[in-house]
């Protein structure tokens, strides 16, 4: 059984999935799985993901028709077999240490997160000088940021603690999924370790399958944004940290 499984969903991702793929192979912790869920793409992503699943055994891939990103990292939980999962976007890296660092900070968490490093203006860089290991809803969302920045690739997760708490992505949305994904996670971890000195690194892309859509999915996008706003400030009320909610873009001085 592998330590981590890396579940990547994959549309249309050919322009940058080599890259990607590539920074796992020179990962230096090597005890892990790569499931790439090809969901329906019409470039040549389905080929990419065959030759790497030829030439390194750590690689496999489900051919699937588009069902949405939520839909295929369902499916890559379902075939995960590591004691942890790492879901990553098909255009994005992480650091050469970044498994390495993050097992060896684990301490049997239910949650790992790091930093990232982002290129798009709509989001600023966390990055995080000093390991911490924490216990409260407060702690848990402070040390996070995640009701501002409730990125999923940020996260390792227990595939246990995910499968025990049936926890899925909502196939319903095409925004804000991962958000309620990793809140309705850190309400029920029994621990989360804060892990610094390694970091994702998130490429933005104008032309992705989320951002390069007609007016009608620009709009469905606005409505589900306006929800997953809304998602966070009763989660914040029903857990009891509206202090966390009314400062959270002060919060960032701390880091």
């Amino acid at each position: 059984m592998p330590k981590i499984s890396v579940v990547i969903p994959v549309y249309n991702a050919e322009k940058y999935l080599v890259r990607c793929l590539e920074c796992l192979q020179h990962q230096t912790f090597t005890d892990f799985e790569v499931i790439c869920v090809n969901d329906g793409s019409s470039d040549n992503s389905g080929d990419i993901l065959d030759e790497f699943a030829k030439s390194d055994k750590r690689f496999s891939v489900i051919h699937k028709k588009n069902a949405g990103v939520s839909a295929a990292r369902n499916d890559g939980i379902w075939a995960a077999r590591g004691e942890y999962i790492h879901f990553m976007d098909a255009d994005d890296v992480i650091d050469r240490e970044y498994y390495a660092e993050m097992i060896t900070s684990a301490n049997h968490a239910d949650m790992i997160c790091s930093g990232f490093v982002s290129n798009s203006k709509y989001s600023s860089n966390l990055l995080y000088t000093r390991k911490r290991t924490v216990y409260s809803i407060f702690g848990k969302l402070f040390w996070s940021q995640a009701l501002i920045k409730s990125f999923v690739w940020r996260y390792l997760f227990r595939t246990d603690f995910i499968k025990k708490n049936k926890l899925l992505f909502d196939t319903s949305l095409i925004s804000q999924e991962d958000a309620i994904f990793v809140l309705d996670a850190l309400a029920i971890a029994n621990s989360l370790v804060i892990v610094p000195g390694v970091n994702y690194h998130y490429i933005f892309n104008e032309n992705s399958a989320l951002n390069a859509r007609g007016k009608e999915h620009r709009d469905k996008l606005k409505r589900q944004y306006r929800f997953g706003k809304q998602y966070r400030k009763e989660y914040a009320q029903k857990n009891n940290v509206m202090i966390l909610w009314w400062f959270r873009k002060l919060i960032k001085i701390f880091f």
